[in-house]
């Protein structure tokens, strides 16, 4: 079902063109991401006088990890649909499901997450490439299955130890 359109009054039909330098660029779309917006939502909101406030850094980290770690689920989910293979589905179990509920809400743990946020995203592009494989029916390659299983292991090992569990099996 479509959304409903918007009263004319509503609609946003005019356009306010600014040059900005790169610089200047750069700081709105900093100030934007802190605010948790896009550039061109924030700039409205700021120039209509009400100047957004900036999330909190831990909600920032906490929606990034969230991202992260439900993506790279998903596609263990895909996989397991396109191979039929139970691992795949035991480690989205792992990762969208246990890894959530355990990192969600853990402040103490938000410079380590920060951290770990790069080597998730790498190790969900690697996933995410097995996964596009194997829905286009190609086979998958054993190493590169192997690399792709190292990287996230490597990735979740520190935030595993943080909470004092021991590492998934990701090797199988």
């Amino acid at each position: 079902m479509a959304r409903p359109r918007k009263a004319p009054e509503d609609q946003r039909t005019r356009v306010l063109s600014v040059r900005l330098t790169a610089d200047e660029y750069a700081r709105v779309e900093a100030m934007a991401r802190d605010a948790g917006m896009l550039a061109g939502p924030y700039a409205r909101t700021t120039i209509l006088d009400k100047r957004p406030r900036s999330k909190p850094v831990t909600n920032l980290v906490f929606e990034k990890l969230l991202y992260e770690l439900t993506s790279i689920a998903t596609n263990f989910r895909q996989l397991h649909d396109a191979t039929g293979d139970e691992r795949y589905l035991k480690m989205a179990r792992y990762v969208g499901g246990h890894m959530v509920e355990r990192l969600l809400g853990r402040n103490d743990l938000i410079g380590l997450i920060e951290e770990q946020l790069e080597p998730l995203n790498g190790a969900g592009h690697a996933i995410n490439g097995l996964a596009r494989r194997a829905n286009s029916g190609a086979d998958l390659d054993p190493e590169d299955r192997k690399w792709a299983m190292q990287g996230l292991k490597l990735a979740l090992a520190p935030l595993e130890e943080a909470l004092g569990e021991g590492s998934q099996e990701t090797d199988g």
